[in-house]
Parts: C-alpha cells; sequence; structure tokens
C-alpha cells in the first residue's frame, strides 16, 4: 500500500512543476495581451511643472497640436501632477494618473512610468507630444517637434493597457 501511494506522490511530483510552467506560461498570455509597444514622442524633460508647462502652451501654439491634461493640475502641497481630490474616480483622486492610451495630444507626464528604469529620477515631467504602435507615425510627430524642440526623442514602452481598477 505505501508503495502505491509512493508511485502517486512520485508522479504528482514529476507533473507538478510541468503544470505550473502551463500555468505561468497561459498567465504570461493573457497579460501580454494587456500591454501595447508603443513609441512615445518627449518633446523635452524637466523636474520643473511650471517651465515645461509653459512649453507646452509654446508647442501648442506652434504646431496647433491640442493639449489633454485629463484632469490633472500640479499640486503645490504634494510637488506632484494629479488629479484634484475630488475627481470622480474614488481610486486615483489626489494621485498621479499616467496617459496610457494612443494620442497626438501635448500631456505633461512622468518620464519614469514609459522608460520603467532607475535612470530616470521619479520627478522628471515630460512633454509628451505622441504616443503610438506604430514607429514611422512618432518618427515623423518627432521631425515636427525636433523643428522646435532639438533635444526631443523617442522612448520605446511596453505600455500596461488591461484594467487598472
Amino acid at each position: 500500500m505505501h508503495q502505491i501511494r509512493y508511485s502517486h506522490m512520485n508522479k504528482i511530483i514529476i507533473l507538478l512543476p510541468f503544470f505550473l510552467w502551463a500555468l505561468n506560461l497561459n498567465a504570461q498570455e493573457i497579460s501580454d495581451d494587456e500591454y501595447m509597444n508603443a513609441y512615445i514622442v518627449v518633446s523635452d524633460t524637466s523636474e520643473n511643472y511650471f517651465e515645461l508647462r509653459q512649453k507646452m502652451f509654446d508647442l501648442h501654439d506652434k504646431l496647433k497640436m491640442e493639449i489633454d491634461t485629463m484632469g490633472r493640475g500640479f499640486d503645490k502641497k504634494k510637488n506632484r501632477i494629479c488629479l484634484p481630490e475630488n475627481d470622480e474616480d474614488e481610486i486615483y483622486a489626489g494621485d498621479y494618473f499616467p496617459r496610457r492610451y494612443p494620442s497626438e495630444t501635448l500631456s505633461l507626464e512622468y518620464l519614469a512610468y514609459y522608460t520603467n528604469t532607475k535612470k530616470s529620477a521619479e520627478n522628471t515631467i515630460a512633454l509628451v507630444a505622441a504616443i503610438t504602435e506604430d514607429k514611422e507615425k512618432a518618427d515623423q510627430k518627432l521631425l515636427e517637434v525636433k523643428k522646435h524642440f532639438d533635444q526631443a526623442f523617442i522612448v520605446n514602452s511596453r505600455i500596461y493597457m488591461g484594467c487598472v481598477h
């Protein structure tokens, strides 16, 4: 009897890693679908929100690009870009919520969200001119922006597109 139990236990021990591997592979496939390979056109960066905000208005005037703050402003007490405390989104009210979807609107975003590296200081703000999945579109927008901001660059990023609530 002990030999039978041992035999079954042996099979379970052998099969368990394969089962966990398959489960993990399936979970990765599901989560990979929730990410977008994106190209983010960054016109300029700074830790000074108000300086970069003025540059955003200048770029708006020069390129006739729409500005979309997504309802966010700068909270001087928190020293952060964030939604108002009384925002209808109760989860993100008073906090920063990043632009995640393809867009050709100007906005101020935290660069670290898109770079996922420690190289970007947590408080470095990016003047974003576009988020797109299309490399050619990003290159074209970069050429437009570089006429006014020669330091502009593109960040290649994986952005989570799934539900954040």
